[in-house]
C-alpha cells in the first residue's frame, strides 16, 4: 500500500488531541486529560486547522462546537481510532478464578464418553463459576470454531479442515473391542479363524459413523466376518447388551479403560487400514490467543498427562 505525501506529513499525535478535543469539547479539560498544557492543546488545534483547511470548531458559550467539515471526520474517525485503542491497548488479566462465563466444547463422542467427567472437574477445580457445555463434533464444528461459537474441539487427528482451524495432536488412543468381563475372548488378540460372525454393536458418533458401521469394512479386510447386531446414539444401552451378551463393542481404548472392571476388552490384530488413533485438538485460528482459550488449551492438555 501507498501512503500519500499527504499523509506522511501529519503526525498521528494530532489525531488523540482531536478525538479527545471531540469528546470534551474544551481545551482546558483536553489538556489535563492528556497531562500537557492548555497552549500546547491549542498549538495541536491550529496544526489540525490548516491540516483540514477547516475551521473545525466554532467557539460557543458552551465551550467548541464542530464544524460541518469536522462531524463529516468524526464519522470516519472515531471508530478508527477505537479499533486502534483496542489493538495496543494490552489485554486485561485473565483471572481463572473469578471467571463466570460459558465454555462451549465440541468432542468426537468415542472421546467424549471418557474424557468429559475428567475434564469438568479440571475446569469447575479452577473456575468454580463456569458453565460448560459439551457437544457432539458435528459436521457445522469447523464453522463454528472459526465464528467463536464454539471454543475448542477434540476429535481424532489429523482431520481435513479449513485453514482457518489450527488442529494439533496432543495424545494417543487405540482401538479396542468391549467385551463382559468372563467373555471367552476377553484380554486376548482377536483370532482371524473366526467360524461363526462376530456379533457387534456400533455407537453412533456423529461426523464419524452415522451412516455405516466402521468396524465390520476394517474387520473384513483381514478375513474376519461379523454382524451388527445393533446401532445406538446410547452408551450406556449398549453397555448393557454387551454386559449380558456375547456381543463385542468396538470403540476407543480409553473408554475402555474408563469402565468397571464388569468389562473387558480384546485387542484387534494388526489391521493395515485401522483408522488414525490420535488425538487432536482443534481451535479457531483467529480466537487461539485469547486468555481464555489458552486456558482452556491448558486443561484439555492436563486431562491427557495426569
Amino acid at each position: 500500500m501507498i501512503i500519500s505525501n499527504r499523509f506522511k506529513r501529519l503526525d498521528l499525535n494530532l489525531l488523540k488531541v482531536l478525538k479527545v478535543l471531540i469528546e470534551v469539547k474544551n481545551t482546558r479539560k483536553a489538556s489535563e486529560l492528556l497531562f500537557t498544557s492548555q497552549p500546547s492543546i491549542s498549538r495541536s488545534l491550529q496544526k489540525l486547522r490548516d491540516y483540514f483547511d477547516d475551521e473545525l470548531f466554532i467557539r460557543s458559550q458552551h465551550g467548541l462546537e464542530p464544524t460541518a467539515k469536522l462531524l463529516e471526520i468524526k464519522q470516519t474517525l472515531m471508530p478508527v481510532l477505537l479499533q486502534l485503542e483496542q489493538v495496543l491497548e494490552p489485554e486485561s488479566e485473565f483471572d481463572v478464578a473469578q471467571f463466570d462465563g460459558t465454555v462451549n466444547i465440541a468432542i468426537n463422542g468415542f472421546i467424549a464418553n471418557s474424557i468429559s467427567a475428567k475434564l469438568i472437574n479440571i475446569l469447575l477445580a479452577q473456575a468454580p463459576k463456569v458453565k460448560v457445555n459439551i457437544v457432539d463434533w458435528g459436521v457445522n464444528t469447523s464453522d463454528l470454531m472459526t465464528s467463536g461459537e464454539i471454543d475448542l474441539g477434540i476429535n481424532y487427528y489429523p482431520l481435513e479442515l479449513s485453514k482457518q482451524v489450527y488442529q494439533k495432536r496432543i495424545a494417543s488412543d487405540d482401538f479396542v473391542l468391549i467385551c463382559r468381563s468372563g467373555h471367552p475372548l476377553a484380554d486376548s488378540l482377536l483370532p482371524q479363524d473366526q467360524e461363526e460372525p462376530l456379533q457387534l454393536a456400533s455407537l453412533v458418533v456423529s461426523d464419524w459413523n452415522e451412516n455405516i458401521a466402521l468396524a465390520p469394512n476394517v474387520l473384513a479386510d483381514v478375513g474376519i466376518n461379523t454382524e451388527v447386531k445393533i446401532r445406538s446414539t446410547y452408551l450406556h444401552s449398549l453397555l448393557s447388551i454387551v454386559k449380558q451378551s456375547d456381543v463385542l463393542f468396538p470403540c476407543s481404548k480409553l473408554l475402555a479403560n474408563s469402565l468397571s472392571d464388569e468389562f473387558s476388552f480384546v485387542k484387534f490384530p494388526h489391521i493395515p487400514n485401522m483408522p488414525n488413533s490420535d488425538i487432536g485438538m482443534t481451535i479457531g485460528r483467529k480466537h487461539r490467543n485469547q486468555s481464555k482459550i489458552r486456558w482452556l488449551e491448558s486443561c484439555i492438555e492436563e486431562v491427557f498427562t495426569r
